[in-house]
């Protein structure tokens, strides 16, 4: 599923995309697609599906977003998965417990372990820029097709098609 917002600056572009990565993270749609659930409820034996993370990539424009997301994510799974620490509000707790139907406490579990997987895991923690996305996607293309190391990225505006002109 591919989700993309259009916003201005100063409009909770970070607030709405860390609680996206974060309801993936955690949840999982029903069979009919009309729900979220938990994603250790998922199944009828209760397992978890580990390393989500690995399977969700954000995308954002600059260095100091990306930080800034991965910060986000991580301060507020911690503070989701420890509801009782004192100072430490965990704002998306209310939307995320009515969108899964689940108690506080099972939704404290639940970012623990997802909590845990990511840190234990960092290196698949995908938040990262437009530029350093595509330049990964040419890197392995250029494995695929056997070029490695000798591709060039090139910008040159004579091949640039101008719309309305």
């Amino acid at each position: 599923m591919l989700t993309i917002y259009k916003a201005s600056a100063g409009s909770g572009k970070t607030y709405t995309l860390a609680f996206e990565y974060i309801k993936a993270l955690l949840g999982v749609k029903t069979d009919d697609g009309t729900a979220y659930r938990l994603n250790g409820d998922h199944s009828p034996a209760g397992r978890r599906m580990p390393r989500r993370h690995r399977s969700i990539l954000a995308i954002t424009f600059t260095n100091k977003a990306t930080d800034e997301m991965k910060e986000r994510i991580i301060g507020k799974l911690d503070a989701l998965a420890r509801p009782d620490a004192p100072g430490r509000p965990a704002d998306y707790a209310d939307r995320l417990q009515q969108l899964f139907g689940c108690s506080r406490s099972r939704l404290a579990a639940e970012a623990a372990a997802a909590l845990r997987d990511l840190l234990n895991d960092y290196r698949h923690f995908n938040v990262s820029t437009i530029d350093s996305f595509f330049q990964t996607v040419l890197r392995t293309f250029a494995r695929e097709v056997d070029r490695q190391g000798d591709y060039e990225v090139e910008l040159n505006d004579r091949y640039a098609v101008a719309a309305g002109v």
